[in-house]
């Protein structure tokens, strides 16, 4: 397995366009295929790493939050909703409130310090043991280049299903 970020940084840049071609080939498989593949993948990764040592994703990625996760923050931080937003949010979007960033801000040496009530997105982070894996393909590529889980998965769910690349002649 593979786990230092900058050498999955690089791979992941080196294997760009073969990992766009990998999820145009995913596609086409059967969704319950992938699925089943990436969820038995997504334990074994899961398991191996841990992902305190990394924290990329916390430190990497826009968190948006519902108007209840904020509640339930904010109430653990013993503060109000509305200073919660004052201090914490950048601004409403579609789907709920953009955190400060760049990073989490609850992040504190590579740990949630609000682990117990963190948000879902938080909480099922890659989102790979949820189903319909061929939906959400763009995601999954590009979080190869912050996710050692998601790195090690797509290489090895490449073996898996016996993928090639045929680079483009040029």
């Amino acid at each position: 397995m593979e786990e230092n970020l900058e050498k999955i940084k690089k791979l992941a840049q080196s294997k760009d366009k073969e990992n766009q071609d990998f999820s145009f080939f995913l596609r086409k498989c059967d969704h319950h295929t992938v699925d089943k593949h990436v969820h038995k993948l997504n334990q074994k990764y899961s398991i191996e790493y841990n992902c305190t040592s990394c924290g990329n994703c916390c430190k990497k990625l826009l968190l948006t939050l519902t108007k209840e996760e904020i509640k339930v923050i904010a109430e653990h931080l013993d503060i109000s909703y509305q200073q919660f937003i004052k201090d914490y949010v950048e601004r409403e979007a579609a789907g709920g409130f953009i955190l400060n960033g760049p990073g989490c801000p609850f992040l504190e040496n590579n740990k949630c310090s609000i682990y117990n009530c963190r948000p879902e997105i938080c909480r099922s982070y890659p989102h790979l043991y949820k189903d319909n894996i061929n939906h959400r393909l763009g995601n999954i590529i590009d979080n190869t280049f912050l996710c050692p889980i998601v790195y090690n998965i797509v290489e090895e769910l490449k073996d898996e299903l016996s993928y090639k690349y045929e680079a483009p002649v040029k």
